[in-house]
């Protein structure tokens, strides 16, 4: 549910029909329709929340970063998290809120890896869209990439202009041919470095 349509005046009352009715657990967007997706997220108004249901509560909204993660957790007080936006914009953030910045660190989806998923995503567009509509799809996760990767922002730059299916094709290619490239160095110098 969101906070309320106009306004959160209602929040605890839908919350509590949601309970009543027999729900398992309620995941709760600390927004209003009216707010859409502007920030800020109102997570305290989720913590009201918590304190008027028995069922479990996830909080959701504005978690784009593990910073974030922590602050909705600590002003929310939910532990569990559904993140959407976030995941869109940094495919490894779900992860890295599970095990930890620590973990996070070591682990980074590196672009090249993300590569091969952007591939297939384009893939499926191509599939399920008609073709005046995909490349605006392509672009629409690029932008949101655009917030963690450098490289995305580069790739929006070049494909912003382009609806031409066949010319998204050929950009992709190139790109996969590079990141095979860097993953062959980057391959050889730890074999190298190995046999040292």
């Amino acid at each position: 549910m969101r906070l309320g349509f106009h306004d959160d005046a209602l929040a605890e009352d839908c919350a509590r029909a949601i309970d009543e009715a027999g729900a398992s657990e309620l995941v709760v967007h600390a927004r209003t329709k009216a707010d859409g997706y502007r920030p800020p997220a109102y997570w305290e108004r989720i913590a009201d929340i918590r304190q008027s249901v028995a069922l479990p509560v996830v909080a959701n909204g504005e978690i784009w970063t593990l910073a974030d993660a922590a602050r909705c957790r600590e002003v929310s007080g939910c532990d569990m998290l559904m993140i959407g936006r976030g995941a869109v914009a940094d495919p490894g953030l779900a992860w890295a809120i599970q095990h930890g910045p620590d973990a996070a660190l070591q682990t980074a989806l590196a672009w090249e890896a993300l590569l091969p998923h952007i591939a297939d995503f384009w893939d499926l567009v191509c599939t399920r869209l008609d073709a005046r509509s995909q490349a605006g799809r392509l672009k629409q996760w690029l932008n949101f990439l655009r917030r963690r990767y450098p490289q995305a922002e580069t790739a929006y730059q070049q494909l912003k202009t382009v609806n031409d299916p066949a010319q998204i094709d050929a950009w992709l290619a190139r790109q996969t041919a590079s990141a095979s490239a860097v993953n062959s160095l980057v391959q050889f110098d730890t074999l190298t470095a190995a046999s040292c």
